[in-house]
C-alpha cells in the first residue's frame, strides 16, 4: 500500500542556516518526535549522495526502524532519500525555498508499507511531523 504525506513550515532564518541544521542527521532526534537517528556522516559538510540514515521511531522496543539512503543532494535547497527498510519503503524529500524574511520548508514522504502498518502510523505521522517541523523551526536561532 502507498501513502503520500506532506507538511510545510515557515522558518525565520536564512536558507543556508536552515539547510545546515536540517541535514545534521543525528540531531534530528532533538526535534523529530520519539525518534533516534544515526548516520554514516557527522553533519552537513560530510553528507551527500550515498549517506545512510537509520531512524528508530517509537518507545522502548515498540517502534519502527526506518532505513534511508540519500539519493539526491542539492545544497541548500533539496534532498531526497530512499527508504529501504524491511517495513517502510518509498521516498522522502526536503525542499527549502528562500522567501521574504526566511525559508519555507516543504516535507514530503511517499511511503510503501503494509496496510496495517500504514493504518497504525498514519495518525502519528500527520500529528507528529507537523509538531516536529514547528519544533525544528523554533530551534533555528
Amino acid at each position: 500500500m502507498l501513502k503520500d504525506f506532506r507538511a510545510q513550515v515557515f522558518i525565520s532564518a536564512p536558507q543556508q542556516k536552515v539547510w545546515r541544521s536540517l541535514v545534521d542527521w543525528e540531531k534530528q532526534g532533538e526535534w523529530m518526535a520519539l525518534t533516534k537517528v544515526t548516520s554514516s556522516d557527522k553533519g552537513a559538510d560530510d553528507s551527500g549522495v550515498g549517506t545512510t540514515i537509520d531512524a528508530f521511531t517509537g518507545i522502548g522496543i515498540l517502534g519502527v526502524m526506518d532505513r534511508m539512503k540519500v539519493t539526491a543532494w542539492e545544497p541548500p535547497t533539496f534532498c531526497r532519500v530512499d527508504h529501504y527498510g524491511k517495513i517502510i519503503r518509498g521516498i522522502g524529500e526536503f525542499k527549502l525555498t528562500e522567501v521574504k524574511d526566511g525559508t519555507r520548508f516543504d516535507w514530503y514522504e511517499e511511503i510503501k508499507a503494509p496496510g496495517l502498518v500504514l493504518a497504525l502510523i498514519k495518525p502519528f505521522i500527520l500529528i507528529a511531523v507537523n509538531l516536529s517541523l514547528r519544533k525544528f523551526a523554533r530551534s533555528i536561532k
